[in-house]
């Protein structure tokens, strides 16, 4: 049977859509891949301080909940998610110029208070903006689907996240191949200009009002403390977010240390470090584009087995990557990258659908923002303990391979009992049951609220 008109995914306006992912990975990049290797490895900065700094804005997450609740209470015919995306990105752009003045300091003075105050600022700007727009975006792809491809629409636009990283990684590296002030100033500059560009191609006309009228709630909306323990109270979304923390923590511990580990581990420079992105990248586009195909015809709530293969195809190289840090094996460092991001891709479809599938109607940006916050408070968790461990097993150790090899086989580990969480999700009976009005014991809180 065909789908309907109704039922189809407007393809051309997701495909544009995706295109806002392209911009914000040469923003992300420029903060979580080249500053941090400027300032780990050129510098020679402990990682621990700058794994913080690139964790503070995932510390700042519940604000993802909040920008969600604010935009799923617009009114009917007005823009409900363009205002919060807007007022995310363009803080976020305008904290990228801080950076240079950050490294230029620290370079003169590892201890410089102003570069560290800088740095922090730039962050933190940095990390609410990002807060603000995360869920509402995601919530504005939702909104532009029917019911049964949501799932398809999401998936559609991280392809677009995952392929722009690696591109956005070889345009830097090539622009920067060894770190020197004015090339890292020019690289800032480039990169502002190219994401500003594909944002605001992304959003121009996205929001239609008029197509939002007719499914507005005409209930009262909850308040948000009381609405945040309705949403708890299901062990299934508590399972769900157990699942999602352990996930972002053990897939992203890796994420302020990799491109170090090619530098003190290999002694690469700058610019085949930063290829490392376009490495796993890769296989994170043929997975991804690959699991798309096969899996279009699933529903989101069917996903769940999906996303347990990409758990375990994505611990497997990172177990591998332990290995290669211990025996310092670099023939096989390419190739494992390149198996980590085709695990990454398949574990990625699989969650992103199933995120889709956990939510409701009237609370779609309230509960991707519960989502997003746990993905980021945790991806931020994993950063900082990623560079946390680095630094702890160097110090007892005294040895780099050791101390990269423990952050990578801990990764693993957490990957695989992702696995053995998830089967306690009912992700279907979820689905079943998410029409389901606010319970008594609820709606005396809120009113008491």
């Amino acid at each position: 049977m065909k789908p309907t008109n109704e039922q189809r995914l407007n393809l051309p306006r997701t495909l544009k859509l995706g295109t806002f992912h392209i911009g914000s990975s040469f923003i992300d990049l420029l903060t979580s891949g080249v500053l941090n290797r400027i300032l780990i490895t050129d510098l020679a900065l402990a990682a621990t301080p700058v794994a913080l700094l690139s964790a503070l804005r995932y510390l700042l997450a519940p604000l993802s909940v909040w920008a969600g609740y604010r935009s799923d209470l617009r009114p009917p015919g007005t823009l409900r998610r363009l205002p919060f995306i807007w007022g995310g990105r363009l803080p976020m752009l305008l904290s990228l110029p801080i950076l240079p003045f950050v490294t230029a300091l620290l370079a003169e003075d590892p201890g410089s208070v102003l570069g560290w105050s800088l740095a922090f600022f730039a962050f933190l700007i940095y990390g609410i903006g990002t807060l603000i727009s995360g869920a509402t975006y995601l919530s504005l792809v939702r909104d532009s689907a029917p019911p049964a491809r949501r799932g398809q629409a999401l998936a559609i636009v991280q392809v677009f996240l995952v392929i722009s990283f690696p591109l956005a990684g070889v345009i830097y590296g090539r622009l920067m191949p060894v770190y020197d002030q004015a090339s890292f100033w020019r690289l800032v500059l480039i990169g502002m200009t190219i994401a500003f560009a594909f944002i605001a191609f992304a959003l121009w006309g996205a929001e239609r009002p008029a197509e939002t009228t007719a499914a507005v709630d005409p209930t009262p909306p909850e308040p948000f403390l009381p609405l945040l323990r309705q949403m708890w109270s299901d062990p299934r979304a508590r399972w769900f977010f157990m699942f999602l923390a352990l996930g972002a923590v053990s897939a992203f511990a890796q994420d302020a240390v990799l491109e170090p580990f090619g530098g003190d581990v290999f002694g690469l420079d700058n610019g085949q470090t930063t290829r490392f992105n376009a490495y796993w990248g890769a296989g994170v586009v043929l997975s991804l584009l690959g699991t798309v195909y096969m899996t279009r015809h699933r529903a989101a709530h069917e996903q769940t087995g999906v996303a347990k293969i990409g758990l375990a195809l994505t611990g497997i190289p990172l177990f591998l990557l332990s290995v290669i840090a211990l025996t310092e094996w670099q023939a096989l460092l390419i190739p494992v990258l390149v198996l980590f991001g085709l695990g990454f891709g398949i574990y990625t479809v699989g969650a992103v659908s199933l995120l889709a599938a956990m939510t409701t109607e009237r609370h779609a940006a309230a509960y991707l923002g519960l989502w997003s916050m746990t993905q980021l408070l945790f991806r931020g968790l994993g950063i900082f303990a990623g560079g946390a461990i680095r630094d702890i097993a160097l110090f007892v150790s005294g040895s780099y391979t050791i101390a990269y090899a423990g952050v990578f086989l801990l990764e693993a580990l957490g990957l695989f009992v992702c696995i053995a969480i998830l089967q306690r999700v009912d992700v279907p009976g979820f689905v079943r049951g998410e029409s389901r009005p606010l319970g008594a014991s609820a709606t005396l809180a809120a009113a008491d609220g």
